[in-house]
């Protein structure tokens, strides 16, 4: 901290600088590389610069408070984007359980069904959903429903199911 006998002294200092400048046979260089040997020129000259360097002082302070709105609304909408990603997630967490209990539901219905009908139903339905129900299923009724149907139906879907049909068809004998 500067005291106020050091203030007055630094500025005698400064005052001091700026006639010994003056004085010296190489004058004091401007912006533009010319010499300044009258001492109101060099002030006005340094008045200038001081001007320009406030100016650019004042063009940086708006920038600053530009880029501090700025990340103020990119964390709003940040804010807001993870709201709305956990809204899905839990959107789709509660469709999948739907989906699940609805699947559950499916394979008992058809596990209660002889094979034959459980078979053609399950056809009818599209292949990953038939997957789905087969899976909940226990293996022996899956195996017996897997051998009422066409070689073709019973293998992409003991396939997608990853199981091979031959494996399935040993354990019904």
């Amino acid at each position: 901290m500067i005291q106020k006998g050091n203030g007055l002294r630094a500025g005698l200092a400064f005052v001091g600088l700026v006639f010994s400048l003056l004085s010296s046979p190489q004058g004091w260089a401007a912006d533009d590389g010319k010499l300044i040997r009258d001492p109101l020129h060099l002030l006005e000259s340094l008045e200038q610069r001081r001007v320009q360097l406030d100016e650019q002082a004042r063009k940086l302070d708006i920038r600053e408070q530009d880029l501090k709105r700025l990340e103020e609304k990119i964390a709003v909408r940040v804010d807001a984007l993870e709201k709305l990603r956990d809204a899905i997630r839990s959107d789709l967490e509660k469709e999948k359980q739907s989906d699940d209990a609805n699947i559950a539901r499916l394979g008992k219905i058809y596990t209660s069904m002889k094979p034959g009908p459980a078979a053609e139903g399950i056809k009818l339905l599209d292949q990953e959903t038939a997957v789905k129900v087969l899976k909940v299923m226990p293996e022996k009724i899956v195996a017996k429903i897997l051998n009422k149907m066409d070689v073709l139906s019973a293998g992409k879907l003991a396939d997608e199911m990853g199981m091979p049909i031959a494996d399935k068809r040993r354990r019904d004998d």
